[in-house]
């Protein structure tokens, strides 16, 4: 198991920095390198870890679905009416249903048998999706129009259509369908407006026990309950009829609205602990990919995919963004990014043949063909054509976290005081993981110090932050809001001075000419 889990988390991390340096999204690399290493090429990885993979990749895929409902913007979705509704709907079910013409024409499958692959192949995969999204939103790109919430919001929404009318079919198929159309259909908002109603009772309960039992001032205590409640909810969504992936984002998206302090600060978390899940979900994912049976799959395969992207997936953005104002440019885009497919394909693909349905292995050779295909294409077609078809707007650091790296300039002359402000930035600095620049500016009066002397004061007082110094001769007045203006601080630290000690009559020239703010701080007691 750790010999696994090692194996995942080195090759994955590498892999994925390599297609970073291709300019790839890293998902490409992690899911090529789980291909290579997964049972059905090289086989290094041990059985055990992937006798768990399915609930890796699960746990994996609630992180980023509730992070994805903590970053969800209301206002953005509500402003484009029933596109959010329309994209729950439309495209799942145009491309399944082209996905079955294809099938029936190009193979001579039965009806049945060609919507049942069409209702495999038509889910998009949140896996891929949200992590694309969110780095849309924390980028800028489309989110005035609210274009990554509104496939966030629509695509998973309609993944519960697509694995339904699975489930109905698959029955059909084999001969146990049981009950009325009507009543089997009724499936579909029962699981849509089920996720919706537990996602938000589970939300309420977890703001409750936070503030019952007062967990204000540990903020891990809160994450492993909301984590707990998510791990929850996809437990029940195996025996109850809800859509598991909507719940989880609702309960990020209540806890949002109702609690922003509490929404921030798990995001924050969320989002570091992201960084090795996405290892894990995007390797995983390509293990389970078998490439042997792909050949089956054949060019009859590989044109029944494209045609239900090109024609089907289009045809149902199209539909869903008409009467809209979101223009040609961002619905392509919207076709795009909304194309991927994985997480369904990889959960389902496989139980036709398991179930011994005629032509199951040629349903499983289209499905994991399928994901070879789009989820690559979606992803880098997603970093692609975001700048080249969207807008970029400013981005809500309340719905995304927002990576700032803050700078400080420190203004040094060795007096009491400025020792002091020497030392409250350098304790900010550690706290908000800055950059530290510290100026010594020589006028010919007063103490002058050299590189090696301010780099043993540095040395003394913070070695485990980053800092840079210079020393400069000329106006301290004139120098310090120019060196502030080129290196774009946020703050400037300086000694306030007192009984004509320290640079005293200074501060008051760089406050009235420095862009940015002025700390003065007087020198310490004792």
């Amino acid at each position: 198991m750790l010999q696994g889990i090692l194996i995942i988390t080195i090759i994955g991390f590498f892999s994925g920095e390599i297609a970073r340096r291709l300019n790839l999204p890293r998902l490409i690399g992690m899911i090529i390198a789980g291909i290579i290493i997964g049972p059905h090429a090289l086989g290094i990885l041990p059985g055990e870890i992937m006798n768990l993979s399915e609930e890796i990749r699960l746990f994996a895929l609630l992180i980023i679905l509730f992070k994805a409902g903590l970053g969800l913007d209301k206002n953005k979705i509500l402003s484009q009416g029933s596109v959010a509704i329309r994209l729950a709907f439309l495209p799942a079910v145009i491309e399944a249903s082209v996905v079955a013409v294809a099938a029936h024409l190009i193979l001579g499958w039965d009806w049945l048998l060609s919507f049942l692959l069409g209702w495999i192949i038509c889910a998009a995969s949140p896996a891929v999706i949200v992590p694309m999204m969110l780095r849309l939103k924390s980028e800028g790109w489309g989110v005035k129009k609210g274009i990554p919430d509104l496939i966030l919001a629509g695509g998973t929404a309609s993944d519960a259509v697509a694995v339904t009318m699975f489930g109905i079919t698959l029955a059909w198929v084999t001969g146990e369908f049981s009950g009325g159309l009507a009543t089997q259909l009724l499936n579909i908002p029962l699981q849509v407006v089920g996720g919706i109603a537990l996602g938000y009772l589970t939300a309420r309960l977890v703001l409750l026990v936070v503030k019952r039992f007062r967990l204000t001032g540990n903020i891990i205590h809160k994450l492993i309950i909301s984590l707990g409640a998510g791990l929850l909810l996809v437990l029940l969504g195996d025996i109850m009829p809800f859509s598991a992936f909507l719940a989880v984002m609702v309960l990020g998206f209540i806890i949002l609205e109702k609690d922003p302090v509490l929404a921030r600060r798990v995001r924050s978390y969320l989002d570091d602990i992201w960084v090795v899940g996405q290892i894990f979900l995007f390797v995983l994912i390509g293990a389970e990919v078998n490439t042997g049976i792909i050949l089956e799959a054949g060019p009859a395969g590989l044109a029944i995919i494209g045609i239900g992207l090109l024609v089907g997936r289009w045809a149902g953005i199209f539909a869903s963004t008409w009467g809209s104002i979101i223009t040609i440019k961002e619905r392509f885009f919207m076709v795009i990014g909304d194309m991927a497919k994985a997480t369904v394909q990889a959960a389902i693909g496989g139980i036709p043949l398991a179930m011994g349905v005629p032509n199951g292995e040629y349903i499983l050779a289209i499905a994991v063909l399928s994901i070879l295909i789009s989820a690559p294409l979606g992803a880098w077609g997603t970093q692609f054509f975001a700048p080249r078809a969207l807008k970029k707007g400013k981005v809500d650091p309340t719905k995304v976290r927002v990576q700032e790296k803050y700078k400080f300039l420190v203004a040094f002359d060795g007096t009491p005081s400025a020792e002091s402000a020497l030392r409250q930035a350098a304790r900010l600095s550690r706290q908000m993981d800055a950059h530290l620049y510290i100026l010594n500016v020589h006028s010919g009066e007063g103490k002058s110090f050299t590189l090696r002397q301010l780099r043993d004061i540095m040395e003394n007082l913070a070695s485990d932050i980053a800092y840079e110094m210079e020393t400069i001769r000329g106006n301290p007045a004139d120098i310090i809001p120019q060196m502030a203006e080129s290196i774009d601080v946020d703050f400037i630290f300086m000694g306030k001075g007192n009984n004509g000690e320290g640079i005293g009559d200074i501060s008051e020239k760089v406050i009235g000419s420095s862009s940015a703010p002025v700390i003065l701080l007087e020198a310490e007691e004792g």
